[in-house]
């Protein structure tokens, strides 16, 4: 399928899934993330916040585990330039001042906040509709992590999360389109 058709089809996905199986699919890939994450070494670790009313993976109880079990990472999350489809990206702790954009998605504040260089950050966490076997994925369609993702360290880990198992084949992929070095599933960690 291309992008466009399985940007809908995903949308559609998540508004139909019940709120106890929203529940236990997050609690589900909450649990693979924790998995992975054990006896790694990150310094930085990025995340996308979670767009309200979306349906889509909720990082909150991920970002808290994090700060929980691995006191030492420091979390960084995007900020949206107004008026561009760049990003820039600043460290959160529990008492960084947060400000929702025209998205419904809560930012740093880029006055108040700690600035971080994309290739400081050790690993990614990127928001997702649909991915495919190969690791490539379907976002929102703005371009803004296939931006990002450009100026990050080669070695830096790109980690989709998502609520779904992958498609075969993403047909319409480009050379912008940046892979993702793992996918987080409820059922199972996929490694490209």
């Amino acid at each position: 399928m291309d992008k466009s058709s399985l940007r809908q089809e995903y949308i559609s996905k998540r508004k139909a899934l019940e709120a106890i199986d929203l529940a236990q699919k997050m609690a589900a890939v909450s649990a693979n993330v924790r998995k992975y994450l054990k006896d790694k070494e990150f310094n930085i670790l990025h995340t996308f916040l979670p767009q309200r009313n979306s349906r889509e993976v909720d990082t909150w109880p991920i970002i808290d585990m994090v700060r929980r079990e691995y006191p030492s990472v420091s979390i960084a999350s995007p900020y949206i330039i107004p008026g561009t489809r760049e990003m820039e990206h600043y460290l959160i702790s529990a008492e960084t001042p947060l400000i929702e954009n025209q998205w419904k998605i809560l930012e740093p504040d880029p006055l108040t906040s700690q600035k971080v260089d994309p290739e400081t950050i050790d690993a990614i966490f990127v928001p997702l509709l649909a991915f495919d076997l190969k690791g490539y994925r379907v976002g929102y369609g703005g371009g803004y992590y296939d931006r990002f993702l450009k100026k990050c360290r080669p070695d830096a880990i790109k980690i989709g999360l998502s609520f779904f198992d992958p498609v075969e084949k993403i047909k319409d992929k480009d050379q912008y389109d940046v892979p993702l070095d793992i996918c987080i599933a409820p059922t199972k960690i996929h490694l490209f």
